[in-house]
């Protein structure tokens, strides 16, 4: 087993922990998840094979991905598992799940914000369509017990400067006639085609708002912040802020996104939505300095780049209702997380 393997398999152990009885809901069943390739399925996966190989959970999974077959030859150590079956297609044009599904995560989506301009429609047709399409196969099932729907904290709009947090109930402005506001849009519609699914089917549904992760599985070519810092400081640097560096997010690790996602699957109350992600606010230019030090030398951070007048911004969630009605807390710390990104990422390019 390799190095980064074992981190992730580390990982994975200790963020389940003694909390094994906060997933007791999913054992002997089949659960489906759609984009289940991705970041965040990939994680599922490595907690199942967990709950599985650890705790005798019997849980079987189906995987639904527009990769599904690189995806289990890259992975062996996922993909050849007698417990997960990979179905190869696309989330538009999904018609039916297998029978025994009892539970569903619905994580397929496009998410990278480079397709926003060169590819819009088909972002927002895969989020949304996509969206409809899933649900109404999982209609279908004879006993489904819940559905999971992966929205996004964008939904959320401009969060106010002043205001440090924003819970499940805050409302903010989105323009609907800027392209750029595309993968938000899509996503606050495929959250009213839940609730018309709940509406109009009495379906289960679970709604889940991500914010900002980091960890293991992660493509260091995404362009968000923290993937732009970690891959320009593992070639030397410099880093490259736009604006001053004031800009405010807040990050999860890997492992915590896909805990709280099962413990939502399990627990969650249909109907409700979620937000996931760290409370802990961080500057864009701080972020920077917690990655850099892990680096000999230290690269150098460059501010001030981009368009005259960028302006500062913050998204970061109150988690209360994921900690007061599902018992969840953060485990990894964001220099935890940081750190063993990285030393994930070192690992894979010396295989």
């Amino acid at each position: 087993m390799s190095r980064a393997i074992e981190l992730v398999h580390t990982d994975a152990e200790a963020v389940i922990g003694d909390r094994i009885g906060s997933l007791s809901a999913l054992r002997d069943q089949h659960l489906f998840i759609s984009g289940g390739t991705g970041f965040l399925g990939t994680w599922l996966l490595e907690l199942i094979k967990v709950l599985n190989e650890k705790h005798d959970f019997g849980v079987k999974v189906t995987v639904f991905s527009r990769s599904a077959r690189a995806f289990a030859n890259r992975l062996p150590h996922l993909g050849l598992e007698k417990w997960a079956s990979f179905q190869e297609g696309d989330i538009r044009y999904i018609s039916e799940l297998p029978r025994d599904v009892r539970y569903v995560i619905h994580a397929a989506a496009l998410t990278d914000r480079r397709l926003f301009a060169s590819q819009p429609g088909a972002v927002a047709e895969t989020n949304g369509l996509g969206t409809l399409r899933l649900l109404r196969a999982s209609h279908l099932l004879e006993d489904l017990k819940k559905i999971v729907i992966l929205s996004s904290g964008l939904v959320y709009g401009t969060q106010p400067w002043d205001r440090e947090r924003i819970d499940e109930n805050f409302v903010g402005p989105l323009r609907c006639d800027d392209v750029n506001s595309v993968y938000a849009e899509s996503k606050r519609f495929a959250e009213i085609i839940a609730q018309c699914a709940i509406s109009e089917s009495k379906l289960p549904v679970v709604t889940l708002r991500p914010f900002a992760f980091v960890g293991p599985y992660q493509s260091l070519q995404l362009p968000w912040a923290v993937t732009d810092f970690i891959r320009d400081s593992l070639n030397g640097g410099p880093i490259r802020i736009m604006g001053d560096g004031t800009t405010v997010r807040s990050i999860m690790y890997a492992a915590d996104f896909a805990f709280w996602v099962l413990v939502a699957l399990a627990n969650g109350r249909p109907r409700e939505t979620y937000n996931v992600g760290s409370p802990e606010p961080i500057d864009l230019g701080s972020l920077a300095q917690l990655i850099t030090q892990h680096f000999t030398p230290v690269p150098e951070i460059h501010t001030g780049l981009g368009q005259t007048g960028h302006d500062r911004n913050r998204l970061v969630p109150s988690v209360n209702r994921a900690k007061n009605e599902l018992g969840l807390e953060v485990t990894f710390s964001l220099s935890d997380a940081i750190q063993r990104t990285i030393a994930w990422n070192q690992y894979s390019q010396s295989l």
